[in-house]
């Protein structure tokens, strides 16, 4: 049984303004009796691990997530985001905006926040014919603007009509365009061929994705991930990191393409569906490794620094591990990144942890977060009050809003508030935006 039979939702997306509202207000997730202090926050589950995904939201209030007598459920209760798999939401920085990629669909929505499970779709924009797939990504870069990104790429043989021929490389295609968050239009928009490497293009290595952009002094630096290409079998082999690089282009002509590299740290850097790179309180970048074993690199003035080598946050845990998501990041060089334990099972497993990192001091303690965790999907994490928040449940089982101090270095060191529900063995939360 999916999401949607279980919980008896049949709200319906239009393409015009609408308001939403899935059920009656004496649902157990309806208003609170006194205003919130803070900005409305939005719990958000998918109802499947694999392939195509239903998604839904609810809104939520700060008092709300603290307290430990308080469940959310989404049985019978719960807006339908639409999305032809997974939906890839952002919020505005006050809340009351929800803003969606129909990842598959090839539209991104905005929607106004009312109360509880109420919300009103603004505006829908097509963006298929700007970035030629219905499956680009995209990443909110701040409160005005978000960039979508994708890649295409072509193998080229010597004789351009016959795949026989001798293989020459594969040429990625990186299309990029700027979405204004008010009006939903795209802006910007560039095209251009992947300045690739001519050794690893000769060997078959080319980039197939990039992702999660961050934005410092003028410059969006894009996370990357290749592929090889085995033109004895002409099929996609394995591919063997023997370095980490990153996408450079100016911000926000998105001209003038590079990529820097470092052969300090192996592996991809452009994560699935979760912040990757963050700038610190210092404007220094800090990127996790998303292939590979778990660690960290420092991009300082354009460049990966050396100095600072690698954070080899896997020799810290005594086990074997990946972080193939990304991870959030609280201030002051501490955050916390959702950790496979690749001894246990592939990412398809319920063996994830949370790690709190101090990328300053390069240490590292797992969570004691009592849950069997899946955390493959996991898109969001909030700061409240210089506190991570996080929506934890396991696979189709209860879980609880942890509420993460990073002033300690316990692995206790959290508290819990309100209780979370599933609702079927397939579904998990992916977020509190």
């Amino acid at each position: 049984m999916n999401l949607k039979s279980f919980l008896n939702i049949a709200c319906i997306s239009a393409l015009t303004l609408a308001t939403f509202s899935c059920s009656e207000d004496d649902s157990p997730s309806s208003g609170p009796s006194e205003p919130s202090n803070y900005r409305p926050y939005h719990l958000v589950i998918g109802s499947s691990p694999t392939g195509e995904s239903e998604t839904y939201t609810q809104g939520v209030t700060v008092e709300e997530l603290n307290d430990p007598n308080k469940t959310f459920t989404f049985n019978g209760y719960g807006q339908e985001i639409p999305s032809t798999r997974t939906a890839r939401l952002y919020t505005s920085d006050d809340g009351e905006t929800v803003y969606n990629l129909n990842y598959g669909g090839g539209d991104i929505a905005k929607y106004d926040y009312i109360s509880g499970q109420n919300y009103s779709l603004l505006l829908t924009t097509d963006i298929q014919a700007v970035m030629g797939t219905a499956y680009p990504r995209w990443t909110k870069i701040d409160d005005n603007y978000a960039m979508l990104h994708n890649v295409t790429t072509e193998n080229i043989y010597e004789d351009p009509t016959d795949e026989t021929s001798p293989y020459i490389k594969t040429t990625a295609t990186v299309t990029l365009a700027r979405v204004d968050l008010g009006t939903m239009n795209v802006l910007e928009n560039a095209s251009f061929e992947f300045p690739y490497n001519e050794d690893e293009s000769t060997e078959g290595i080319y980039t197939f994705r990039i992702d999660a952009p961050v934005i410092t002094d003028g410059k969006l630096y894009y996370g990357v991930a290749k592929r090889f290409y085995d033109a004895l079998t002409g099929e996609v082999g394995d591919m063997v990191y023997d370095n980490v690089e990153t996408l450079v282009v100016d911000y926000p002509s998105l001209e003038n393409e590079t990529t820097i590299t470092s052969t300090l740290a192996q592996g991809s850097t452009n994560g699935y569906r979760t912040p990757v790179a963050h700038k610190d309180e210092n404007g220094d970048t800090f990127q996790l490794i998303t292939s590979g074993d778990v660690s960290i690199m420092k991009i300082s003035n354009g460049a990966y620094d050396s100095a600072y080598g690698k954070f080899d946050i896997m020799s810290l845990l005594g086990h074997n591990a990946e972080a193939n998501t990304g991870w959030f990041y609280v201030g002051n060089g501490i955050g916390y990144v959702p950790v496979l334990n690749t001894d246990l099972g592939d990412s398809a497993s319920s063996n994830w942890d949370v790690v709190r990192i101090d990328v300053y001091n390069k240490t590292a303690t797992t969570m004691n977060v009592p849950l069997d965790l899946w955390l493959r999907q996991y898109q969001w994490a909030s700061v409240i009050d210089g506190k991570l928040y996080m929506a934890l449940a396991s696979l189709g089982g209860e879980g609880k809003v942890y509420i993460f101090d990073p002033s300690t270095t316990s692995a206790d060191g959290y508290t819990t508030g309100a209780t979370l529900q599933t609702g079927t063995t397939d579904a998990s939360y992916i977020g509190l935006f």
